[in-house]
């Protein structure tokens, strides 16, 4: 029977004490009235002690044992100053504890007598550290660890990933998310026995009894609830497993008035659509003189064969530039525009969303201009563009913007280019890559967009977008819409910091593009103080808590990446084998050297395995012998098939791994210095040809059997054009074997988890 009613007297009368923290025993007593179970205790004031309360506690408390604890709103870790002894129960060995206690805190409010569980704190399972917080991207969150005193020392020696586990309140539907949050905890595999030789300590249903009792005191008092109060921080560590009960040994829980803040006013859906299926453009900001930023935009919405006639500019005293009309405000144009590209200097970007709002003519903005909330001294600045947006959506409630200091928008679809690159610069992501899967990239950073882009010129993505200050809308906005367009496979996204509940947005999403069968891949940025720092100067939004958000996105579905390398490995195995349906890990491995080799079997681990059959094997024999290679290579894996393996063999080798069911995909790296192998363009100077490699046909039968194919090659700068060959095929391409098996094993943990 939970008593909310009293729930809430108990911060009502710490509130009215000006605390911010609840004592020991406040918090048992919430823990009661959520119907948990709290060791047995007595409470007694700390100055002038009863000289019966020694007796009364050894006739109270169950055992041969008590602990005597501290009481104090002040001092929320007790362990840590020796407020907390445990002590024999006898009244002369209480009393002198007591006394002792009270003489090393003067300040103490009141001295605790505690029921002692007996357990052990040094076996992993024995205790469990249950927390809950607020928090403003994902509303109150729940997590389950490795608790008791080396609990921080224990987590931080473990993979980064694999404690605590992390769930957000408003995603514990039923008691099969709980379920699911179990399965995947760590610390509680101990507990319930399912670890070798490990004996099951409580019940699942014990520890869900507590993830609901602190979900539902977490979903009451929260921002935005229905009580004026909000729980910050609500831990208990340890709760002890002991007599196939869990207990709570300690608990904090700190709190505060909760704020009434209205929830972010999102976009609407076609607002968000008329910058993703754009069907007119109009630019602000474009020099007559000279080639200024909003100029380069105009020149590339032209080049890429955007409409013209459903291009505009808005510029007073001009009738026309770059075979583009001009219009002297947003007024006058002919048609309501779906995208309005704003490049203005700083101050006039008020005036002019102001007029774009006023005129009921214009859906999107592209807002290119920076130096609105990112920079010290422009939150004014950005208050203002917000109080814009709002007064625009008043007149036109399908007003959207994105940005500010939004490098564009790429539209494939509709060919329409909104980058400040120069075409010069960089070749821009237009057109189409047959080999690859329909893909979307949605970044904050633009930066991150075009150097990605120039580093993987094979990505060709059906949208581009880059998001800047998320001013209005956000990339979660962008990536709830894009999830809903079947025909894209694959989602790329950059991210440093959330808008309020915008975590929350982004991990359903990610859930519901997975349930599709789309594959996001995601680099959050923000990880640490100093990161956070760097992001809140470059995007103005809310950097997160890194742990967390990693661990909520992996659980939803996400690819998540670790550095940019990996986000590029990651987006160029997804973008290639998106409609490879991998059945099992087992890989075919080759290489025509020594050293990768053996390097390959020493990646072979987790999803990833590398057997091969005697029928197999025996048929690969075959093909050696066909191509005399038989006297120096024997079937295996990996293969070795040496520098003397020709384009021919290895090609042969590779169909016959392919084709068999034995093997899901195959990771084929290759030195490219022997003579026996195809590996330069076409020239006078060698007899090396790239369309008589063995790539071309291997790629066809990857393509065939619908299995990943990886290549490698481990070779200097003047291999480029074979690698550049091979991305054409639409093989991704790795320049070392050992980092072509690492990102692999992580997308086949991915797909076949």
């Amino acid at each position: 029977m939970r008593d909310l009613e009293a729930v809430e007297k108990i911060f009502a009368k710490a509130g009215a004490e000006d605390r911010k923290s609840l004592t020991e025993p406040e918090v048992y007593e919430v823990m009661a009235l959520a119907g948990l179970e709290a060791p047995k205790y007595l409470l007694f004031p700390a100055a002038g002690l009863d000289p019966a309360a020694a007796a009364a506690a050894c006739a109270e408390l169950p055992g041969e044992k008590a602990v005597l604890k501290l009481v104090s709103s002040k001092t929320l870790h007790k362990t840590e100053s020796g407020g907390v002894k445990v002590t024999d129960k006898t009244p002369a060995a209480l009393e002198e504890a007591l006394r002792t206690m009270a003489a090393k805190f003067p300040e103490a409010e009141a001295l605790m007598a505690v029921e002692f569980v007996p357990h052990s704190p040094f076996a992993l399972g024995e205790e469990l550290l249950l927390g809950a917080r607020a928090d403003e991207a994902f509303g109150p969150l729940i997590t389950l660890g490795p608790g008791g005193t080396n609990a921080e020392a224990l987590t931080a020696s473990l993979k980064p990933g694999t404690s605590p586990s992390v769930l957000p309140v408003d995603l514990a539907f039923n008691e099969k998310s709980w379920q699911a949050f179990l399965e995947a905890n760590w610390a509680w595999r101990y507990t319930a026995g399912g670890v070798r030789g490990g004996r099951r300590l409580v019940q699942d249903g014990e520890l869900v009894k507590w993830l609901e009792g602190f979900a539902f005191l977490m979903r009451t008092f929260r921002d935005g609830g229905a009580s004026e109060w909000a729980i910050e921080e609500f831990e208990v560590n340890p709760l002890a497993a002991a007599r196939g009960r869990l207990t709570a040994l300690d608990g904090v829980l700190r709190f505060r008035k909760a704020r009434k803040a209205a929830p972010r006013e999102k976009p609407s859906r076609r607002g968000v659509q008329s910058l993703l299926h754009t069907q007119s453009a109009a630019v602000v900001g474009v020099s007559e003189k000279k080639m200024n930023m909003a100029r380069i935009i105009l020149n590339n919405i032209v080049k890429a064969g955007f409409p013209k006639e459903r291009t505009y500019i808005v510029k007073e005293g001009a009738g026309e530039i770059d075979g583009v009309k001009c219009f002297a405000s947003p007024a006058q144009l002919p048609e309501k525009v779906d995208m309005y590209v704003v490049a203005v200097p700083s101050p006039e970007v008020p005036r002019v969303l102001a007029e774009a709002g006023e005129s009921g003519k214009v859906n999107g903005v592209v807002l290119i201009s920076g130096g609105m909330g990112e920079k010290a001294g422009s939150e004014g600045m950005a208050g203002t563009v917000v109080d814009t947006i709002a007064s625009a959506r008043a007149k036109n409630p399908d007003f959207a913007l994105s940005g500010g200091n939004s490098m564009g928008i790429v539209l494939n679809g509709v060919k329409l280019n909104t980058f400040f690159i120069p075409e010069y610069k960089m070749e821009h992501p237009l057109g189409e890559n047959p080999n690859m899967a329909r893909t979307a990239f949605v970044s904050q950073s633009g930066a991150f967009v075009i150097s990605t882009i120039s580093k993987m010129p094979w990505l060709k993505p059906a949208y581009s977008i880059t998001v800047g200050n998320q001013q209005d809308v956000t990339v979660p906005d962008y990536v709830e819409r894009l999830a809903d367009e079947d025909d894209l496979k694959v989602l790329l996204v950059y991210l440093e910091g959330f808008k309020p509940g915008d975590g929350l947005a982004l991990a359903k999403t990610i859930e519901k593009a997975r349930s599709k069968g789309k594959t996001v891949v995601l680099y959050k940025a923000g990880r640490t103080a100093v990161g956070q720092k760097a992001v809140m100067g470059h995007t103005a939004s809310i950097a997160g808590d890194y742990v967390v958000t990693r661990r909520i996105m992996e659980d939803a579905g996400a690819l998540v990446a670790e550095s940019f390398d990996e986000f590029s490995d990651l987006a160029a195995l997804a973008c290639s084998f998106a409609d490879c349906p991998v059945k099992h890990g087992n890989t075919f491995l080759m290489s025509n050297a020594g050293f990768e080799g053996a390097g390959m079997a020493d990646g072979v681990s987790g999803r990833l395995t590398a057997d091969m059959g005697k029928d197999l094997a025996a048929e690969i024999d075959g093909v050696l012998k066909e191509h005399r290679l038989d006297s120096i290579v024997d079937a295996k894996n990996p293969l070795d098939i040496t520098p003397m393996g020709t384009d021919a063999a290895i090609g042969a080798v590779v169909k016959a791994a392919l084709a068999s069911d034995e093997f899901s995909g195959a990771v084929v790296s290759m030195i490219p210095l022997t003579a026996m192998m195809n590996t330069l363009p076409k020239g006078d100077k060698w007899p090396d040809d790239l369309e008589k490699s063995f790539l071309k046909d291997a790629a066809a039968a990857a393509r065939e059997a619908r299995k990943p194919l990886l290549f490698c090659v481990a070779a200097g700068a003047v291999y480029e054009p074979y690698c550049a060959y091979a991305q054409s095929l639409g093989l991704p391409v790795f320049r070392s074997a050992d980092r072509a098996l690492r990102m692999y094993r992580r997308y086949l943990e991915h797909v076949l988890a």
